[in-house]
């Protein structure tokens, strides 16, 4: 509730604010990002059956530019050159990407409200971390150090995360001209909130056995929630262009997440993670 009572007191701060001086100030910043995310760590629960496991600091590595193997998208530029549109768009949305829309407010161009999206990705790609393992396995109570890998065979969250957030954006408007009134150089920092649409791949290791329990996205809202905080500098190099960083830190919630299928059980767990973004403006 005090989220939603930011963006009110904003919205009305938007609305009777004052004019910056200079001419056509313009509003609305159609933007797009790559960047990356850093490894992080959580303790995932299982409840299912009889089984209440919780593994305590498991390390997820972030794979933010998959299948790319470098900053620059050649996955995506490959089959794009020889018409392979299919392959192509897979790999131009697989790595991490956002995008956003903000609009400032005509009476006090500061100040602007939004929706953000980012697509964030975490792994478990060291099946032989030791961890420590606590509550109880058919029946058996646990406090024990294990390796993941004899519990769990796959968990990632490898479609994203995927926060859509609504953000609040306030931004100072330096070196203004006749050209450009609202200035070139754009620091601004960030706040939002909003649901987390989490993609849950997770295998398990059941007495030597495999068993597949989701593969799937998880509509959990309220329960699946992501939270922001950023602040950055966009540089305006057209009236209609401009290129921007950006530092983020993020609050992942992820309550509402199930296995597929008919057998019951839940999969909790949290997490924050840094996340270096750079993109490009499209200004109207």
């Amino acid at each position: 509730m005090r989220f939603y009572g930011i963006i009110l007191l904003c919205l009305f701060l938007g609305l009777t604010g004052c004019r910056s001086a200079g001419g056509k100030v313009t509003l609305n910043y159609l933007e797009y990002n790559r960047g990356a995310s850093v490894v992080t760590r959580s303790s995932p629960r299982l409840e299912y059956g009889a089984n209440d496991l919780r593994f305590h600091d498991v390390r997820f590595d972030d794979r933010s530019f998959f299948p790319d193997d470098s900053v620059f998208p050649n996955a995506f530029f490959k089959p794009l050159l020889r018409l392979q549109l299919h392959k192509a768009m897979d790999a131009f949305t697989e790595p991490y990407y956002g995008v956003r829309f903000i609009h400032f407010f005509k009476k006090n161009p500061r100040l602007g409200i939004g929706i953000d999206f980012i697509h964030f990705k975490i792994f478990v790609t060291d099946p032989d971390q030791r961890v420590r393992l606590t509550g109880r396995r058919y029946g058996r109570e646990l406090n024990e150090t294990v390796r993941l890998g004899d519990f769990i065979d796959t968990f990632s969250v490898s479609h994203g995360i995927n926060h859509l957030s609504l953000t609040v954006v306030y931004r100072w408007l330096l070196s203004p001209s006749s050209r450009v009134s609202e200035g070139r150089c754009q620091p601004f920092v960030s706040l939002g909130a909003g649901p987390a649409i989490p993609h849950l791949e997770l295998t398990t290791v059941e007495n030597g056995v495999l068993r597949d329990r989701a593969y799937s996205y998880q509509l959990g809202f309220p329960k699946n929630l992501g939270f922001g905080l950023g602040a950055g500098v966009r540089f305006k190099l057209h009236h209609h262009f401009g290129l921007y960083a950006e530092y983020k830190f993020t609050y992942s919630l992820l309550h509402g997440m199930f296995f597929d299928g008919d057998e019951e059980g839940t999969v909790k767990m949290s997490f924050p993670d840094h996340h270096f973004a750079w993109g490009v403006s499209y200004i109207f």
